[in-house]
């Protein structure tokens, strides 16, 4: 069994390049990722939490009820 190392995209992400060619230590595509933990600053991929909340509108309603299911529904007009 041979043992392969992998290391993480710790320069970040670099689109500049093709994938045979692409500089060390960079991903061609990375989406909230960051490459340090904030607390201690050691080298661990993790995800980027949010700056701002996804919706402004309370998803719940005004009871602060859990949302338990969300669904899609398609309406069609007959003419």
């Amino acid at each position: 069994m041979q043992t392969i190392k992998l290391y993480g995209p710790m320069k970040g992400k670099n689109s500049n390049w093709s994938a045979s060619t692409q500089p060390e230590f960079t991903s061609p595509d990375m989406n909230n990722v960051r490459p340090r933990s904030v607390l201690d600053n050691r080298a661990i991929i993790g995800q980027r939490p949010g700056l701002k909340k996804a919706y402004q509108v309370c998803l719940g309603g005004a009871s602060n009820l859990p949302v338990v299911s969300i669904t899609q529904v398609t309406t069609v007009e007959v003419a």
